[in-house]
């Protein structure tokens, strides 16, 4: 279903990402959302239009997950939809809910729907596959080329609203080709994908351009809970106000030493497992699995290689390091 792109204008109450706050004509500044970060201007935007709040006391509840019923509120109070009264479905698990009419109201518009039961599942997380459909149905999105990704299935129900997502710039998927459908969404996910959704029509297109290495890494990094800090990004188990004592690991790129990338690991907590490996299938794409299994093993303290047309070191002591030049 198509409906018109619509801002309220006015300032309204309501209930949206589990707050009930009224819409500010400023720029709102949440604590906890760090500046510079890749979502913050989508989260500003969605804030200061009355289309999705915080926790109050300046805490938007970054890093937390998007539920399913959270998302309906957002599209009702986006699309300006009302529960009609209408009851095409029944779902049994909605009555009495916080967002039972906004639920029924994404629903009678065609936005979202239930899993093929009698649940809507409200407080269930949003997954990037749900993600995709909604912002399809919702924004109209049509399929305008094709799509790299190699994880999606031939025929999953998903397929052509990604398709649409990706081939508007709405989204990039994780890197390597994947899109991780079977992830889930986070708050300040939401919005950047909201946001891009609203203005689809600025973003840049795949085939207008390819991300640099640089780029790849430090989406990567700020997808996976790294935080902008000094000249670096630093993942820390506190997050941005987290003591540095507890800070598990740094990414430096470009920092205008001999090497264009360099991980400092200080605790080999499994929590950064999955995007060293993303980090390393953007630096060395052939060779991702092999420095993974090096740098997990017991070798000596100072290894060196050729990868991919780059020299990597791997150097360690009371720090794992791993170092990058640029490519030859």
């Amino acid at each position: 279903m198509k409906f018109k792109n619509v801002i309220a204008t006015s300032l309204i109450t309501a209930t949206l990402f589990g707050a009930t706050m009224t819409a500010q004509a400023q720029t709102t500044k949440f604590n906890d959302v760090p500046s510079g970060h890749w979502s913050e201007g989508a989260i500003s935007y969605l804030s200061d239009n009355g289309i999705v709040y915080g926790y109050g006391n300046g805490i938007y509840g970054f890093g937390d997950n998007v539920t399913r019923g959270q998302v309906a509120s957002i599209m009702a109070r986006y699309f300006k939809l009302q529960d009609n009264g209408s009851r095409n479905t029944s779902f049994t698990d909605i009555q009495n809910h916080p967002f039972e009419g906004n639920i029924n109201a994404v629903i009678q518009a065609g936005i979202m729907k239930g899993d093929g039961t009698d649940k809507f599942r409200p407080d269930a997380t949003l997954t990037r596959y749900e993600m995709s459909s909604v912002l399809q149905h919702a924004f109209d999105l049509a399929v305008k080329g094709n799509m790299t990704f190699t994880d999606i299935p031939n025929g999953h129900w998903a397929k052509e609203a990604i398709q649409a997502l990706y081939t508007n710039g709405v989204t990039n998927g994780v890197g390597q080709n994947q899109y991780g459908g079977q992830y889930d969404v986070t708050r300040e996910q939401f919005a950047k994908f909201m946001y891009s959704s609203i203005y689809k029509d600025q973003n840049q297109k795949p085939e207008e351009g390819k991300q640099s290495d640089m780029d790849k890494l430090k989406r990567v990094a700020e997808e996976n809970g790294f935080f902008p800090k000094e000249n670096h990004y630093t993942y820390n188990i506190g997050g941005p106000n987290g003591d540095s004592m507890f800070d598990i690991m740094h990414l430096y790129m470009n920092d205008g030493s001999e090497w264009e990338t360099k991980m400092f690991v200080f605790d080999g907590n499994s929590v950064v497992d999955k995007p060293i490996k993303q980090f390393l299938d953007i630096l060395v794409p052939t060779k991702s699995n092999e420095l993974w299994k090096i740098i997990n093993s017991k070798g000596p303290n100072y290894q060196e290689f050729e990868m991919d047309g780059r020299k990597v070191v791997v150097k360690r002591n009371s720090v794992v390091s791993i170092l990058f030049s640029s490519k030859k």
